[in-house]
């Protein structure tokens, strides 16, 4: 057992708040996780999230080739015919793209928002925390 005189440590606080956070663990609904953990997993959401943006990105480029298995075969083999039927691709799927893009701005935009609200909430968390060890 610690010994309290001369130490300069408050054992029955420390027991006391060790008290307290075992029965806040226990109180806690089943499932539910612990602080820390949510912002980690929101953050590998989002860090999810912002990858596939990122591949999404690459892929509304206008093709300026076709993929090497078809681009070997016998019409795309043709200059001429490899570079209208490109320029037909891009053409008919314009549109899209620029919905594409557009979504993808939006995208990035609820990423950045929710980035700031993630931290916004860890203020609020360590604020509250701190509010609560001074009571």
């Amino acid at each position: 057992m610690i010994e309290s005189a001369g130490s300069g440590v408050d054992v029955d606080g420390l027991m006391a708040r060790l008290r307290k956070r075992v029965s806040d663990i226990r109180d806690r609904p089943a499932g539910a996780l612990p602080l820390n953990a949510l912002s980690l997993r929101s953050n590998v959401f989002i860090n999810s999230l912002e990858a596939y943006t990122n591949i999404a990105d690459l892929k509304t480029q206008v093709r300026t080739r076709w993929p090497s298995n078809i681009g070997a075969t016998f019409p795309f083999n043709v200059a001429k015919v490899r570079d209208a039927s490109l320029k037909a691709l891009a053409f008919l799927f314009k549109d899209q793209r620029h919905v594409n893009v557009a979504l993808i701005a939006a995208l990035r935009e609820q990423i950045s928002l929710n980035r700031h609200l993630i931290e916004q909430m860890q203020v609020l968390r360590d604020e509250l925390e701190a509010f609560r060890s001074q009571r």
